[in-house]
């Protein structure tokens, strides 16, 4: 072989290696967030936030993120697409940890994946505050007066939540089991629906996230929210406890998740770019509006607090499945 044509080899063979180092390089491309749930509520809203800022962490190569809304199932249809993905970061969920796992305990040994097995919690931006909601026409002022009035009435109470295997399905069905009122669950594909309905007062009574009241206080009032402090963008709303009722204060981190098997380096580069816009003040200012709170949750504290999750609402759910 020719020197030149050595040089030209050796010239083909650095050009091509480059360019696998630049297609290597993450994001290559624009990220797709999966959302399980429609547009207008708290998972949705939270990661539109998020995907309107992602693009100026410097984690991102600029490159921005869209949200894909695929709900059914309790956001497992979402969930189920993200695994027909590759493992390469470019297709992430977004979800709050309690209504993740309160969908895989719903299905028991059916379940479609197991969330420690098949996801990676890539951390979190914000969280998720279950709240007990009436139309505003309901009598009722506090949690107590309404169970005063549901048990007097002898009536089945009708409510609705965001899906029927989420973390507010599940607290709903604690909260009237608990206190012995007769119930029937109405499921909605998100909890913008589910506020529809009792907007329309399809529904006597709703369990959904805090942050759907906002906009809607003329036709809805919050009672009482789940958690075992108040939710910091709600401070006047007392808890559950507070009223009376001990043993339900759920709170769902909201994370981004990726499918098992991305690299070490795309999950750095995604946790670095939640840590950034969870400290964006735009982002502050967007999750604010929306009664939503904004602060970053590492991965490994998240996957921590996924994993207390799973033993808490473990025997709830199993519980709830049984009374059916």
């Amino acid at each position: 072989m020719t020197f030149a044509k050595k040089l030209a080899t050796g010239v083909a063979a650095t050009a091509m290696l480059v360019s696998t180092a630049v297609l290597a390089e993450y994001p290559a491309k624009p990220v797709k967030i999966m959302v399980g749930f429609s547009a207008g509520g708290g998972t949705d809203t939270t990661a539109r936030g998020f995907a309107s800022y992602i693009h100026e962490a410097p984690s991102m190569n600029g490159l921005p993120a869209y949200i894909v809304n695929l709900p059914g199932a309790s956001g497992q249809k979402a969930a189920k697409a993200v695994l027909d993905e590759d493992a390469d970061g470019h297709t992430l969920y977004m979800i709050n940890i309690g209504t993740f796992i309160a969908g895989e305990l719903a299905k028991g040994d059916e379940r479609p994946y197991h969330i420690p097995e098949d996801f990676v919690n890539l951390g979190c931006a914000s969280q998720l505050v279950t709240s007990l909601q009436v139309h505003a026409s309901n009598p009722a002022g506090s949690m107590e007066e309404f169970i005063a009035n549901a048990k007097a009435s002898g009536k089945e109470v009708t409510w609705g939540t965001s899906g029927a295997a989420t973390m507010h399905a599940t607290i709903g069905h604690i909260f009237f089991d608990t206190h012995g009122i007769p119930h029937k669950k109405v499921p909605f594909k998100g909890g913008s629906k589910a506020r529809a309905a009792l907007v329309s007062q399809s529904v006597e009574a709703v369990f959904g996230g805090v942050n759907t009241v906002v906009g809607f206080e003329d036709d809805i009032r919050a009672l009482a929210s789940a958690g075992a402090e108040r939710d910091p963008m709600a401070p006047d709303l007392q808890t559950f406890k507070e009223q009376g009722t001990d043993g339900i204060d759920f709170t769902g981190l909201m994370c981004l998740f990726g499918k098992t098997g991305v690299s070490d380096e795309v999950k750095a580069d995604v946790a670095a770019a939640i840590a950034h816009v969870a400290e964006l003040d735009g982002y502050k200012r967007f999750m604010a509006g929306n009664d939503l709170a904004s602060f970053y949750t590492d991965s490994a504290t998240a996957t921590a607090a996924q994993d207390t999750m799973f033993s808490v609402m473990g025997p709830v759910v199993k519980e709830i499945i049984a009374n059916q």
